[in-house]
């Protein structure tokens, strides 16, 4: 592709008027990069790597980064995230791939079970994204849950209306695991809880009319709807070794759905509510509302009586917390 229709697809300006007039690959990684690759970046080190290593052209939003080589094109966009989304939009234009739209919570449970090789699944990491579908093959089908994102690369998405013609059928479930039969096989304690076992249902069955294999027993429980068994000391213990559990869960609207879920199958049980003091209003309906300004503060629930703590956070910042809390207390004893 020429700088020119480059600079056009991603909104960018032509800095310089470059000796070289096209370019081969489009890499983000600096020492992957070789002649006649156009590197994608804003990194003046990683540039500068990239240049050794005979990059043609250089696509960068940072307005600080400076000319260094004026043989080769200089392209400087708005925000580089969305010239990767205009960029891939125009390369799947001509491309024979299945598109399919299913809600985050259906979309990171089919994530588990399903090969990598069978299924892209977007994320929310628009270079990923691009690295993943600018190389794959015809055909391969692409689930995402970001319907505006979807949109803008590629219109022709679908959204599945799936009938139900394998009954998924339950016999015992706890609030955090299921057992149920499914084609005549028996799954016990699968990380769903009842509350998304019909959602669960309509993947297999989705993924049984696409011819597609899976393996239930690798269900896991999904971002937004983590249970983490602690002590007191908020210490993380083996699932079912404790009778304190945090629920973490980064969307608002599915932590509603599970204090509806909580408030039905567990009405015995004391729940505490732990939300960003920014979000309070948005939560005004529940009890028990405790806020933190930053998730450090997580700390606080060691002085605090509960059963569940429904935590609006990301996952993955509460656990490294849980995990460093408990090291920096164990050598202070020291």
């Amino acid at each position: 592709m020429t700088f020119e229709n480059l600079a056009k697809l991603t909104n960018a300006k032509l800095l310089n008027k470059p000796f070289i007039s096209s370019y081969e690959r489009i890499i983000f990684d600096p020492l992957k990069v070789k002649r006649g690759d156009l590197f994608v970046g804003n990194d003046p080190k990683e540039i500068k790597i990239a240049l050794e290593r005979d990059a043609y052209a250089i696509l960068s939003d940072n307005k600080k980064v400076n000319i260094l080589d004026d043989e080769i094109a200089w392209l400087q966009c708005p925000n580089i995230d969305d010239s990767l989304t205009g960029l891939l939009r125009y390369d799947l234009m001509n491309r024979k791939l299945h598109f399919v739209y299913f809600d985050k919570i259906s979309a990171d449970m089919m994530q588990h079970i399903v090969s990598k090789e069978e299924i892209i699944f977007l994320s929310q990491d628009a270079k990923q994204n691009f690295q993943n579908l600018y190389t794959i093959s015809d055909h391969t089908i692409v689930v995402g849950s970001d319907k505006k994102y979807l949109q803008n690369i590629y219109p022709e998405y679908e959204i599945p209306d799936i009938a139900i013609y394998q009954k998924l059928n339950i016999t015992k479930s706890t609030l955090f695991q299921t057992n149920f039969t499914y084609r005549e096989s028996y799954y016990e304690n699968i990380k769903v809880p009842k509350l998304f076992i019909n959602k669960l249902e309509s993947i297999l069955n989705y993924l049984d009319t696409k011819l597609l294999y899976y393996d239930i027993h690798k269900c896991d429980y999904i971002p937004d709807f983590n249970p983490i068994c602690v002590n007191k000391q908020l210490e993380i213990k083996a699932f079912g070794t404790s009778s304190l559990i945090l629920i973490i869960t980064e969307s608002s609207q599915t932590l509603k759905t599970i204090q509806k879920y909580l408030k039905k199958e567990a009405s015995w049980a004391n729940i505490l509510y732990f939300i960003p003091k920014n979000q309070l209003k948005e939560y005004s309906f529940l009890d028990n509302i405790q806020t933190y300004k930053t998730i450090t503060d997580i700390k606080r629930l060691k002085e605090l009586e509960f059963n569940f703590a429904i935590i609006n956070a990301d996952l993955h910042k509460v656990v490294d917390i849980l995990k460093n809390l408990n090291v920096k207390e164990q050598l202070s004893l020291f």
